[in-house]
């Protein structure tokens, strides 16, 4: 990583289906430093660490990238592979002459061009002309503004994206108003869904991740449980057999995972697989998932915590109400978890909690929330932080494989 690392974060954006279209990059500067914000030299350094360092393919896990465009980089675009960038044309780029000649030498140099936070103005009626996607803030345009302005986009040949979807029943609000594309935290919240019978698959996924969080579980219940379960044991001799775990001998039976894996790493696979069998549930918000969890873990390893697990045991469950439609309330009551780790997910308490609520802003690229003094106390500097950040992403989407074949 540089010396002066870019944070960066991604946020997806989906389709109708919820299938994984695209992801955004977000990016800030480091602090506290002696930086002067410049947005043209922050996208270069966000290009160049993407691009070059980290390999944008493994950052988007091969998905095109949304990278926010300044006026110098519309007019001086660097040589970028237009199947890996669409471009975003910020909205307080003057869409002068100039600007729209840059643009419309992107699109017939093969980028997908996008609108970013649009208000209609007859100044961008150029590049309207251009665009194939047009942003557009549904949290700033309630009720009829949000009709009117996709009233005034209709005759042009673009795609709505949403952006700060913040519920489902925004997104399906939006779905009815003709929006292709969504993006927002819609994804890591319960529907509203209270007071309807559980499914029956999520009980017993429920009931499995009960043993497994139970203290008192003997490796000879947790092997009974998985083995009950042809996919469940299939997928856990998959990854006892990957790269990380292989041995010379294959293991084939999971009383050898068990031995091999340890009860503790045996219940954070166990776990993970339960709820990628949530088959309701898009299979980003699995990725979102690991990819939280993993950086918990991977930070207390760093800083020298003596019980990662709990961290990534933390990360994990800090979603749990997207995956089973209640609050966390009420689920945790059915988990055998202490206070300590029920108030981190419950109230961001102790030093999980805080941990969490700092990894939680940085994913959603809320870097004004980021508490850096906060982490320092934890021994967690900027570079260390963006270097776990980008290794979870490349793991979550290397476990994907596995989790999900």
């Amino acid at each position: 990583m540089d010396s002066n690392p870019i944070l960066l974060a991604r946020q997806p954006i989906y389709d109708r289906d919820l299938n994984l279209f695209a992801y955004e990059l977000l990016f800030r500067p480091p602090h506290p430093s002696d930086w002067v914000w410049d947005g043209d030299e922050a996208t270069s350094q966000l290009v160049i660490n993407a691009f070059t360092e980290i390999g944008i393919d493994k950052v988007c896990d091969n998905r095109t990238a949304f990278i926010n465009f300044t006026r110098k980089w519309l007019v001086s675009p660097p040589p970028f592979d237009a199947r890996h960038v669409t471009v975003e044309v910020l909205e307080d780029v003057e869409p002068d002459a100039e600007v729209v000649n840059g643009v419309m030498a992107l699109k017939e140099a093969g980028f997908t061009i996008a609108l970013d936070d649009f208000e209609f103005d007859a100044k961008w009626e150029p590049l309207l002309k251009v665009a194939h996607i047009i942003k557009i803030d549904v949290l700033a345009h309630q009720n009829e503004a949000l009709e009117e302005l996709v009233a005034q986009l209709a005759p042009y040949k673009v795609k709505l994206l949403a952006e700060k979807v913040e519920d489902y029943e925004m997104q399906e609000r939006c779905k009815d108003l003709g929006f292709e594309y969504f993006q927002g935290f819609f994804l890591s919240r319960p529907q509203n869904v209270h007071g309807a019978p559980m499914p029956t698959n999520k009980i017993v996924v429920m009931r499995l991740l009960a043993e497994l969080q139970n203290p008192e579980a003997s490796v000879t219940k947790l092997e009974d449980i998985i083995t009950s379960d042809i996919a469940l044991s299939t997928k856990i001799l998959r990854i006892c057999n990957t790269a990380k775990y292989a041995t010379m001998n294959k293991i084939d039976s999971i009383r050898r995972a068990v031995v091999l894996l340890g009860m503790n790493t045996l219940k954070q696979w166990s776990s993970l697989i339960a709820l990628s069998r949530m088959s309701d549930k898009p299979s980003e918000l699995i990725c979102l998932t690991l990819s939280r969890a993993r950086m918990m873990e991977l930070l207390a390893k760093a800083v020298g915590k003596d019980n990662p697990d709990t961290f990534f045991t933390v990360g994990m469950f800090s979603f749990i109400d997207a995956y089973f439609d209640r609050s966390k309330e009420e689920l945790l009551q059915s988990l055998p978890f202490d206070d300590a780790l029920n108030d981190a997910l419950l109230h961001f308490e102790g030093e999980t909690g805080r941990l969490l609520r700092n990894v939680i802003a940085h994913e959603r690229g809320n870097w004004q929330e980021i508490d850096w003094q906060e982490l320092d106390a934890l021994g967690i500097q900027e570079d260390l932080f963006e270097e776990i950040y980008l290794e979870s992403l490349l793991w979550a989407a290397d476990v994907m494989k596995s989790l999900l074949e």
